[in-house]
């Protein structure tokens, strides 16, 4: 069969009805039954049509790039997060850490960015004994400002040159 040759849908569900008949699901027919070579073919002319990367799937792969988790991504594109982690597989994506907690200066420059206020009260050495209203407070009469946002703060909102806990560890964003 040639690429520019039309498919007959009636053929297709006919190949289907025939296989299911004889052996009562496609799962279950042999490799060498000829109605089901005969629809893998058709099948391998529609996989030959699609694009190897759609527009959708560019703009999922920008957006795990920028640092989106995979709900978030799914929300932005219309679709599930079934489907979203298909891609991630297909593609072999990785998601980039997003964060709960930023540290800024008074003058709003940001410092640093983690998901839990125990690492940014241990990098500064607070008594691990105190409350977290506490520790914000012994931050803020130094100079530094604890923010937490209803969304997290993604990969692409770190500026270059502040810190970031990931995994257990500080790291520093170049």
């Amino acid at each position: 069969m040639s690429k520019s040759k039309k498919i007959n849908p009636n053929k297709l569900l006919h190949l289907v009805e025939e296989i299911e008949h004889e052996y009562a699901s496609v799962l279950q027919a042999p490799e060498d039954d000829k109605n089901l070579k005969e629809l893998r073919a058709i099948g391998k002319i529609f996989h030959n049509l699609q694009p190897s990367l759609n527009d959708r799937d560019e703009e999922i792969i920008e957006l795990f790039e920028a640092g989106y988790d995979p709900i978030t991504v799914g929300q932005k594109v219309g679709i599930s997060k079934t489907h979203i982690y298909r891609l991630m597989k297909k593609y072999e994506i990785s998601t980039k850490p997003s964060f709960a907690y930023m540290v800024t200066s008074k003058n709003g420059k940001s410092l640093m960015f983690s998901n839990n206020l125990k690492s940014i009260f241990e990098y500064f050495n607070l008594a691990h004994n105190m409350t977290s209203r506490q520790g914000i407070e012994i931050l803020k009469k130094n100079g530094l400002i604890v923010k937490s946002g209803k969304t997290k703060h993604i990969w692409s909102d770190l500026p270059n040159h502040v810190l970031y806990f990931y995994k257990g560890k500080w790291y520093m964003k170049t």
